[in-house]
């Protein structure tokens, strides 16, 4: 992550066209600590390869990708509203990368959230 306090964090959004992730990606193009950085969808969703804020009217200069770790390259925290697989796809590549994870998912298995608090020894997790 980012060293330094002033500089916006770079915030990747999983489902980002979907309610929560269009909200959340208004939330960053409105903010001044952050930044939109990456933008997350499921293969086949008609809004991959299209700008993220499009739905704004006007352009974010990131296109929403369905390849996880493009969508994260540039990340320094990945925000997950999806579905409990999804999010436990996301969370082992966010680990394995060192990116922030703040997930929103709900309806996680015994089994998922022991993965939560396994991977949040080794990055910072909010559940």
């Amino acid at each position: 992550m980012t060293s330094s306090s002033s500089a916006p964090r770079r915030v990747a959004v999983a489902g980002a066209s979907g309610r929560m992730g269009r909200m959340l990606i208004e939330a960053i193009q409105a903010s001044d600590g952050c930044v939109l950085a990456g933008a997350l969808d499921q293969p086949g969703n008609p809004a991959v390869g299209t700008d993220a804020a499009a739905f704004l009217g006007r352009a974010s200069g990131v296109v929403i990708t369905a390849d996880l770790r493009e969508g994260l390259k540039d990340a320094d925290v990945l925000i997950d509203f999806t579905r409990p697989e999804g999010t436990l796809e996301h969370l082992r590549v966010c680990r394995e990368k060192g990116v922030a994870m703040v997930i929103g998912t709900t309806g996680f298995e015994a089994d998922g959230k022991a993965m939560i608090a396994e991977a949040a020894k080794d990055i910072p997790v909010v559940f």
